[in-house]
C-alpha cells in the first residue's frame, strides 16, 4: 500500500470520525469552502491508497466487534457488537416509518376493519 501524505491520513481519519467526507477535508485541508472540500473529499474517496487504509481500518474494527461479541463479559456489549456485526453484514431488519397517513387511519384499510356504523367487524374462526 502506497503510504499516505499527512493531509490524507488526516482526512481519511476525520472521515472514520465522522463519516462525512466534506467536513473531514475542511479539516484536513487548507479550505474553507464548501464545495472545494467537497471535490477535495471526492477526489480522496477514489485514491487507491486512502481506500485500502479505510478498508484496513474497517478490518481492524470488524475483528474488535467480533472479539467483544464473542468474549465481552457484559451481555448487552455483546448484544451490542453482535448487532452492529449483523447490521454491517447487511442483516440489518428492515425500519419502516408510516409516511402516508400521519397515524391517522386509512381509509380503505379503515373500512375493510369496520361496518357502517364505526364498529369493528368480526371475523369467524
Amino acid at each position: 500500500m502506497r503510504r499516505l501524505t499527512k493531509k490524507q491520513k488526516k482526512f481519511a481519519d476525520r472521515y472514520l470520525d465522522t463519516g462525512n467526507g466534506t467536513k473531514s477535508a475542511l479539516e484536513a485541508y487548507d479550505t474553507e469552502e464548501e464545495n472545494c472540500a467537497a471535490v477535495i473529499a471526492s477526489e480522496n474517496l477514489r485514491k487507491l491508497n486512502i481506500q485500502e487504509y479505510l478498508e484496513d481500518k474497517a478490518r481492524e474494527c470488524a475483528i474488535m466487534a467480533y472479539e467483544l461479541a464473542k468474549n465481552a463479559q457484559n451481555e448487552n456489549v455483546r448484544l451490542g457488537a453482535c448487532k452492529d456485526l449483523m447490521d454491517r453484514g447487511g442483516l440489518k431488519p428492515i425500519e419502516r416509518t408510516d409516511i402516508t397517513s400521519g397515524g391517522k387511519p386509512i381509509p380503505l384499510l379503515s373500512n375493510a376493519l369496520h361496518d357502517n356504523n364505526g364498529t369493528q367487524k368480526t371475523t369467524g374462526a
